[in-house]
């Protein structure tokens, strides 16, 4: 008994400071990715959208972004923007794959959107299947497209859904809405048909 007539038990603060401890390092590892894109700077990435902890999509990184994306833990980058575009530069590839990161170049056309490079986009997704990818372009139009394509025809995620956040990058390019870019709108159909049949 202490002289205030409780009981001393010097050990209670020790036990209290490890359950603080234990608690503190869960909460660490439990800070959704996002919030980790946060503190990393991963936001400051035109357009970036991150559609799961292994898959997002961005506008054009710049040479000082790209240590950015390697600590986040992304392990594959794969372009879609063809080299003289804004903001491009020849050694990207270099770059990336410098810092650890797998890369892929698949130069789609703005004006003539292929459905071979659609496919070809995704080879490259099966081939980083599991791994965290980050695809870009110049302004994450092109990018959340195939994203989006992928989502609804490779990876059986709901369409309305998917849709509507590929809606909602393009409308952040102001001029370049997806209702208003014809060219676009019916390439996404026709791959949509294309594969649909494809299926049947």
């Amino acid at each position: 008994m202490t002289e205030q007539g409780r009981f001393s038990i010097p050990w209670v603060p020790g036990i209290f400071a490890l359950t603080w401890l234990v608690l503190c390092l869960v909460l660490m590892t439990a800070v959704p990715r996002s919030a980790v894109a946060e503190q990393l700077g991963l936001l400051e990435l035109m357009n970036y959208v991150e559609y799961s902890d292994r898959l997002a999509s961005s506008g054009q990184p710049t040479p000082e972004q790209l240590p950015v994306i390697a600590e986040a833990g992304v392990k594959a980058v794969i372009s879609l923007v063809p080299l003289g575009e804004p903001g491009t530069y020849a050694d990207e590839g270099e770059r990336i794959e410098a810092l650890g990161m797998a890369y892929v170049h698949i130069p789609v056309d703005w004006e003539q959107p292929p459905l071979a490079d659609l496919e070809a986009f995704f080879a490259a997704m099966a081939r980083f299947d599991g791994q965290p990818v980050l695809v870009h372009c110049y302004a994450n139009a092109r990018a959340s497209a195939f994203v989006y394509l992928w989502r609804t025809l490779k990876a059986g995620q709901d369409e309305a859904a998917a849709r509507q956040t590929m809606v909602s990058v393009w409308d952040l390019n102001e001029g370049y809405e997806f209702a208003n870019v014809p060219h676009w709108v019916a390439f996404v159909d026709s791959a949509i048909a294309t594969y649909s049949a494809a299926a049947e």
